[in-house]
């Protein structure tokens, strides 16, 4: 599971950014808060799932797509995964049998034989949810080149990926928490739903003002591969922001602005 810390404090500002602040006799503390509220929701807009990779631009928002993301859960499932059938659709008596009564090693074992089977030389288990999470990588994929196990009984594997299903959004759920207790508003139930199951420490303290907040995940990674570009996009979106507040400032003491 990746873990990440992210932050906004006062090595992001700029000299510019800084003296502004103290132009307009903001809160530091406060600004450095909501700024780290908007650097963790666009966080989790970078995180999958979506359809394509985010515009950073544009009103802030929790983005991603959940039906993207549980077509890509039920594909990666099979890849692990393979469903063993029901006994009536056997013609092997065998294993028919086998599969009622739960013998795994005897369905394993006549599978070896059966030349033309997609399910040839798998290894055949009772299913659990180690079977599937334990090829999932440090993203939470399965590789395409992995080899699947097969899962014992059809209602087992079932029930396991409902369970896999139910998780699509975990990964959004680390930053969405992080940028609601900072101050943004709440983002779709897909993504809350999961926020009694993750783990994101917000730390937000004076002298020098830092706010910080660690998501811990599977998924979190590719967020972190765009950690300098979306820090970067938050700094200049910070700094153009407080121009306008000075901008504003000036003109209600009556001085002009372009």
């Amino acid at each position: 599971m990746s873990k990440q810390t992210f932050s906004v404090d006062d090595t992001l500002y700029r000299a510019q950014a800084k003296k502004m602040v103290k132009q307009l006799k903001l809160d530091e503390t406060k600004f450095v808060r909501e700024q780290a509220g908007l650097l963790a929701q666009l966080f989790c807009k970078v995180t999958p799932p979506f359809k394509a990779f985010p515009k950073l631009s544009g009103k802030p928002t929790y983005g991603g797509s959940v039906t993207i993301g549980r077509n890509a859960v039920k594909r990666d499932f099979f890849r692990a995964v393979q469903r063993i059938g029901k006994a009536a659709s056997w013609k092997d008596k065998g294993i028919a049998k086998a599969i009622r009564t739960g013998d795994s090693n005897y369905i394993e074992g006549r599978l070896k034989h059966m030349k033309r089977s997609n399910k040839k030389n798998l290894s055949v288990r009772k299913y659990a949810d180690s079977l599937h999470n334990s090829k999932r990588n440090a993203r939470g994929r399965v590789n395409q080149n992995v080899t699947p196990t097969v899962g014992m009984k059809n209602p087992d594997v079932n029930k396991g990926l409902k369970r896999a299903l139910d998780r699509v959004g975990m990964a959004k759920a680390s930053f969405a928490i992080a940028a609601l207790r900072l101050g943004r508003p709440s983002p779709p139930k897909w993504i809350s739903k999961h926020f009694g199951k993750v783990n994101t420490p917000v730390n937000v303290r004076r002298n020098p003002s830092v706010a910080s907040f660690t998501a811990t995940a599977k998924g979190v990674d590719m967020a972190a591969s765009r950690m300098k570009q979306v820090e970067r996009f938050r700094m200049v979106a910070m700094v153009k922001r407080l121009e306008v507040l000075v901008k504003a400032d000036a003109k209600k003491a009556g001085f002009k602005t372009k």
